[in-house]
């Protein structure tokens, strides 16, 4: 029985570029994929067999050049009975789509916010939305020069098609909450955003959305995935590498600029979202190192192997 349940933490691909490319053989010996869950996004492609996998409580089968996409959060893992199967997966922080490009497209948004739900097996006759697929697989398998801009753009090109052609469908229970919710959910993040680098306490973000601490928490992790404290940290770490990138300030000095009073704190907050210290965060040239380099770590993966 498939009780393994767990989140999968690890750095993919790199914290300026985080996507990792995955080959799985489900026939090799150290082969094992447990129903677990991640933050960040997956494709899947069956390359050869029929892959049998568990997707949110319910089974799932994928045949030869069929497509899957999991949100954020869904379990998802090897059936019990799994069949000799190739496939490859694309494994990427969907913020990457939202905070990097030129504007914050309201569809991107309605995904990642959950108002839209992917498709599961994406049995795909649209020629545009399997060529991009393809291409983005062959340009994480290649890695030559140019592939890091290629696959974002190849991925925006790639979701305007999936809305395009409508392959998702709507929440209806999500879309008919009380809008009130969303609103005092975006009153806590702009009070986050404003106020970041000072003290900032439980009661008082659940003051600004005018709820008890408790139920704060649990709406809030509803609509982000994340707990109000690890929202707070994650934002404050990515304003400090804003700064490291940016400044020649000290790391004490952006420490306590990104609202961390304790500088060891810091540092191994820093290292939690980010998987390197600040110091080398500062330092690293992305063009001369690979991820596998640098990130790769046994103990956080489980045993699927990287290309």
């Amino acid at each position: 029985m498939l009780d393994t349940k767990k989140e999968e933490i690890a750095q993919r691909g790199n914290a300026f570029f985080p996507i990792q490319y995955y080959w799985n053989n489900t026939s090799d010996s150290l082969y094992n994929l447990p129903v677990h869950w991640h933050r960040e996004y997956e494709f899947i492609h069956v390359i050869e067999g029929t892959y049998k996998m568990v997707w949110g409580g319910e089974k799932v089968e994928l045949h030869q050049n069929e497509y899957c996409i999991i949100q954020d959060g869904v379990l998802h893992g090897d059936d019990e009975k799994l069949e000799n199967a190739k496939y490859e997966s694309l494994v990427f922080d969907f913020n990457l789509l939202r905070f990097k490009n030129f504007a914050q497209d309201s569809f991107l948004n309605d995904i990642a916010e959950h108002r839209v739900i992917l498709n599961k097996p994406l049995r795909i006759d649209n020629q545009n939305i399997r060529t991009e697929i393809d291409s983005i697989f062959l340009l994480m398998k290649e890695k030559a020069s140019g592939y890091e801009l290629f696959t974002v753009g190849k991925l925006l090109c790639l979701f305007g098609y999936i809305q395009q052609n409508k392959i998702y469908s709507e929440d209806e229970k999500v879309l008919d909450k009380n809008t009130n919710r969303t609103e005092q959910m975006k009153a806590v993040l702009n009070m986050i955003s404003q106020n970041f680098s000072k003290p900032l306490t439980l009661d008082q973000m659940a003051d600004i959305a005018s709820m008890s601490p408790k139920y704060f928490c649990r709406i809030f992790r509803e609509v982000t995935h994340r707990t109000p404290v690890e929202y707070l940290n994650a934002y404050r770490i990515d304003q400090a590498c804003t700064l490291l990138r940016s400044s020649e300030e000290s790391l004490i000095d952006i420490s306590y600029q990104c609202g961390f009073n304790d500088f060891s704190y810091f540092i191994k907050t820093f290292k939690k979202y980010k998987g390197m210290t600040p110091h080398k965060y500062r330092t690293f040239d992305n063009r001369n190192k690979t991820s596998d380099e640098l990130f790769f770590n046994h103990e956080q993966y489980f045993q699927r192997s990287p290309y």
